[in-house]
């Protein structure tokens, strides 16, 4: 029996729309509450990227609920969600999301190598915005843009410029600040987490806790990659920009279930 509140936690580029697609299967007898992306990371960089995230989540929660109010939302989830069900949609942050729901709530997620998520991210921005129109490519990411004007080593150079802002990105998400015990946050936080290297144990393992057969869907890949290897000096400052996330990577591969 399932003693809180679940949340699906999807870290960047770390097969989250695979995993939301388990999840429907996994959770199809249960209610699932949509929440819009909540960590704006390039709105602490410039106003406009602010402007444009906050325009994005009212536009999202409008289509969902017919209400632009993410707070009127949040109360009525608490108000109705039952142990068990879900809260799903965009990229959400726990720790926040715990705080405001204020009952328990646990995550499921998966973490990707940090290395091989890092790649993934900067290829998936250059082909994103490749894809679009003039006006569109204004009206992008800001990640997004910068990739597309840079090389790789560039790219990691912007974001370590704002380290305070990218840095550790699969710790924001999961809510750990590198100090707290690793084990007892598992306990008291997470439901169930795995890494995509490993998905197919990540898929089997939450099978046995449902009692119900699932499999981990096809994996989402970008179709070009400019970028398929990582130089010596890429990867040192993937590690500077990412140190606690691949602590709390080692730990989630060798210790999750």
């Amino acid at each position: 029996m399932i003693d809180s509140l679940l949340v699906c936690v999807r870290i960047f580029k770390s097969g989250s729309q695979s995993l939301t697609r388990l999840l429907a299967d996994a959770f199809a007898d249960r209610r699932t509450f949509y929440l819009p992306t909540l960590l704006d990371l390039d709105g602490r960089v410039t106003r406009f990227q602010r402007l444009r995230f906050q325009r994005t989540r009212a536009r999202n929660l409008f289509m969902r609920y017919r209400s632009t109010h993410l707070n009127g939302v949040i109360a009525r989830i608490r108000a109705e969600a039952r142990d068990g069900d879900l809260i799903d949609g965009g990229h959400i942050p726990f720790a926040p999301l715990a705080k405001e729901i204020a009952r328990p709530l646990k995550m499921i997620f998966i973490q990707r190598d940090p290395v091989a998520r890092a790649l993934s991210e900067y290829n998936y921005g250059r082909e994103s915005q490749r894809r679009k129109n003039p006006l569109s490519r204004l009206d992008a990411g800001l990640l997004h843009k910068i990739a597309l004007r840079r090389n790789f080593e560039g790219y990691l150079d912007f974001q370590l410029e704002h380290a305070d802002v990218y840095g550790d990105v699969a710790c924001r998400f999961v809510g750990w600040d590198g100090a707290e015990d690793l084990r007892g946050h598992f306990e008291r936080n997470v439901f169930h987490a795995g890494t995509l290297e490993d998905n197919e144990v990540f898929a089997a393992r939450l099978s046995e806790k449902l009692g119900k057969p699932l499999a981990f869907p096809h994996r989402n890949r970008t179709d070009k990659a400019d970028e398929t290897t990582v130089s010596a000096a890429a990867r040192a400052k993937i590690e500077r920009l990412y140190a606690r996330d691949f602590a709390l990577y080692e730990w989630v591969r060798t210790n999750a279930l």
